[in-house]
């Protein structure tokens, strides 16, 4: 019950902020189409999920935009070096997340990642291609898996 309420909430609040309208037709309207999106999405989780995860994952987007933007600067470097330093290698990467939505994450934030991406996501971990041996080490490392972790109350390593 409480996973519907969040769902209606949000339907609601997003309705409110998209369309800038408050008058009571307008409330007839978000209160009739959030109740319909609700009961039309009663099986589907995923959509709980993301709502009860959800403000753990927007405080992880500044931290993963870092990440992005310093692995940006990573790859220009070897790429505009003379002897370009490249050295890929495939790591064995151990995260273990017990949902989909996690392991999705995880797997999405690695591919994100300039450098680095995804091949085989498994239930015990991760196969990652990374263009250098101290990408994939730092991948091993786990900061990112303890993040994403963080964000479903998992150990993620």
């Amino acid at each position: 019950m409480p996973a519907r309420v969040s769902v209606f909430a949000t339907c609601l609040v997003l309705w409110f902020l998209l369309s800038g309208h408050f008058g009571f037709s307008d409330l007839v309207m978000a209160v009739v189409a959030s109740a319909l999106v609700t009961a039309l999405n009663r099986d589907v989780e995923q959509i709980s999920e993301v709502l009860r995860h959800g403000p753990r994952l927007l405080a992880y987007l500044p931290w993963i935009a870092r990440e992005i933007w310093l692995a940006n600067v990573q790859v220009v470097k070897l790429v505009l070096h003379p002897r370009l330093p490249i050295d890929p290698v495939l790591v064995r990467v151990p995260a273990r997340f017990s949902s989909d939505f996690a392991r999705t994450v995880f797997a999405n934030s690695i591919t994100l990642t300039p450098g680095t991406i995804t091949i085989e996501a498994g239930p015990d971990g991760f196969l990652v291609h990374a263009l250098t041996r101290t990408a994939g080490e730092d991948l091993v490392a786990g900061a990112m898996a303890r993040r994403v972790g963080r964000i479903f109350g998992e150990p993620g390593t």
